[in-house]
């Protein structure tokens, strides 16, 4: 008798459990982790790490940077299309590492960064059909390296940055204005950083971590060029754990220095860098929710100072530096997959 009523008495609890635990389960609980690292084509120059990229129809161009023989002023170009690198016209100006660069219409611009003894403030416009570079108006304000530059609707931004102090100033370029006024000063944001990343969306630029007073920062800064003369930040949730709910539980692997951003569809991707040690966690920001959701870590070796691009709707992380060691791998990251071992 009592085994009789004891079974199905037990069946009605561990039912109830079950059916108490489904209607009661976080809504907010972490998704599956997706994203997949494959390996490219290695990059066709010598290994570096703080090297500038802008793109350019199907190409990339990768040029300038720094190894143990000093900073570089070479180029090279990456056809998406066939998976080959070419060498290209090098940069007139001085050589250099932690420049800034963008396009705008079909053209390349790069500028400021370090030459091995001062920062620089010049800008250098590249034409791809001619194949050859010309001068523009040098930076108004301090020569500096580890700056951030990003284009919206046809005009440059060169923000932040390090000379003998972190900025948090931001300044406007405009190729077609005359010789001599292409440079407007607008809007800083909050708080001084240098070595951040930078990506857009939605005609919007944003500028995440970095650092400043040996510390990394915490912060991502939203700026829209079409608010007043002089554009408007907005300050986004902050990168750490400060709500009661659980999407930021383990923000505080998204700070870092020394990253690199890409742009993916409706979303921005942040991997590698530096925090103490090599970071090696990638994160995809939603500028809809104002969230970030973590993929697939960075598979191949850490590393900071790397580059990145995307092109033909493929997202390329390339060089950077692990200690003394400099790299010239590259690696295509796929977000939306899963992860596929040893590929």
């Amino acid at each position: 008798m009592k085994s009789a009523f004891t079974k199905p008495v037990l069946y009605v609890m561990i039912c109830s459990i079950s059916v108490a635990w489904k209607c009661n389960k976080n809504d907010n609980e972490p998704e599956l982790t997706t994203g997949n690292w494959s390996v490219s084509t290695d990059f066709k120059g010598d290994p570096r790490s703080d090297a500038a990229v802008f793109v350019i129809g199907d190409n990339a161009y990768v040029l300038t940077g720094t190894n143990d023989r000093g900073p570089f002023k070479d180029m090279y170009m990456f056809d998406a299309n066939n998976g080959n690198w070419t060498k290209k016209t090098p940069l007139t100006g001085n050589a250099r590492t932690a420049a800034v660069a963008f396009s705008i219409n079909g053209k390349g611009y790069v500028g400021t960064g370090y030459n091995g003894d001062v920062d620089l403030q010049d800008f250098w416009e590249y034409d791809p059909g001619t194949e050859t570079w010309t001068q523009k108006d040098p930076l108004p304000g301090d020569a500096r390296h580890d700056a951030v530059g990003f284009a919206i609707s046809g005009k440059g931004y060169v923000c932040g940055g390090y000379s003998t102090r972190a900025y948090n100033d931001c300044w406007e370029f405009d190729p077609t204005a005359p010789a001599g006024s292409q440079w407007k000063e607008k809007a800083g944001f909050p708080h001084k950083t240098n070595a951040a990343a930078a990506f857009v969306l939605n005609n919007k630029g944003y500028i995440v971590t970095g650092t400043n007073n040996a510390e990394i920062q915490r912060e991502l800064y939203q700026f829209d060029p079409s608010v007043s003369s002089g554009g408007q930040w907005t300050t986004k949730r902050p990168l750490y754990n400060y709500s009661n709910d659980s999407y930021d539980d383990h923000y505080t692997s998204i700070i870092r220095q020394n990253a690199v951003a890409f742009v993916l569809g409706n979303r921005a991707f942040l991997a590698t860098g530096q925090n103490g040690g090599y970071v090696t966690s990638t994160w995809g920001y939603d500028a809809e929710t104002d969230t970030w959701k973590e993929y697939t870590g960075f598979e191949a070796k850490p590393r900071e100072g790397a580059a990145a691009f995307t092109v033909k709707d493929r997202a390329f992380v390339l060089t950077g530096k692990t200690g003394t060691l400099y790299l010239d791998n590259m690696f295509e990251f796929s977000p939306y997959i899963e992860k596929v071992d040893g590929d």
